[in-house]
């Protein structure tokens, strides 16, 4: 890694977060624990895919020549039994379906996901209905692939004021503060891939407004370390987790147990930048 590089949160520390704020915060209950049994299959996958792609040299390219799906295949179905098992009914539901449309109909779906991801101009849309299901299981399984490639390739050279991930191209899922000096330092943290990225602190990364007056933070008592940070120009807003405030916090896990904010925002007009997998 880098020097100064951040580190990445272990899979059993987000494990682990998952728990603490399920057993704090009842209304984010269901979805913490489920979060947690996925977070532990996406460990085992990422196992399993450094076992099989570690003694292979990756491709040149960019991020969809990095896909192999039909080596990524065995692990689809046991996925989609879990996600039928522990996940909330329609999404559970929508998983028994697709466990039962067979290799083509899985193939489409990681391909599509895969290929829109890596797409520097795509800029997605929120996610409704089926559809947010379909994108959930892609993602969500393809996710420690993704973290396992950026983690053997190494993090990518760094440029300033960069609104999608170096890496491979995604939204960023949070904004994140660290200590530095006498103030606190921003870095974005990618949906997909875990990069986390430095950005001005004072930038809207979906519109790259950077007028004061035209960036707002908001935030709850009961949240005091989880900023809102909305733009009046693009109506977005991305969550940015404290880490001077809280440094306990893991933040693609307490993005996840801030839903208050994510409901104030959406009802104010706001709309996601990225966002995180599960849709709170």
């Amino acid at each position: 890694m880098r020097p100064g590089w951040p580190t990445w949160p272990t899979w059993d520390e987000r494990i682990e977060r998952a728990r603490v704020l399920a057993d704090e915060y009842p209304f984010a209950t269901e979805i913490l624990i489920f979060y947690s049994k996925l977070t532990a299959f996406q460990k085992a996958s990422y196992a399993y895919f450094q076992s099989i792609f570690s003694a292979q040299p990756l491709p040149n390219g960019g991020l969809q020549h990095l896909l192999d799906p039909n080596a990524l295949l065995p692990r689809f179905r046991p996925f989609l039994s879990m996600v039928a098992c522990e996940a909330p009914p329609a999404l559970a539901r929508f998983a028994c379906d697709l466990e039962k449309q067979g290799a083509n109909a899985w193939l489409q779906s990681l391909t599509g996901f895969w290929s829109l991801a890596g797409d520097p101009a795509r800029r997605e849309p929120e996610p409704s209905g089926v559809d947010s299901f379909s994108r959930f299981c892609a993602q969500a399984f393809l996710q420690p692939y993704a973290e396992y490639l950026v983690h053997r390739a190494g993090p990518p050279e760094l440029v300033a004021r960069r609104s999608r991930c170096p890496f491979c191209a995604a939204l960023p899922l949070v904004g994140v503060l660290r200590r530095e000096g006498d103030g606190a330092k921003k870095s974005l943290l990618c949906s997909l891939c875990r990069t986390e990225w430095d950005y001005p602190r004072i930038a809207c990364p979906a519109c790259e407004e950077y007028r004061e007056d035209r960036l707002c933070v908001y935030t709850a008592q009961r949240f005091e370390y989880v900023r809102v940070e909305a733009c009046e120009t693009c109506r977005s807003y991305l969550k940015t987790i404290d880490l001077t405030k809280n440094g306990l916090a893991v933040p693609e896990v307490d993005d996840l147990a801030s839903i208050p904010l994510t409901l104030w925002a959406e009802d104010n007009g706001y709309e996601v930048i990225g966002g995180n997998f599960l849709g709170v």
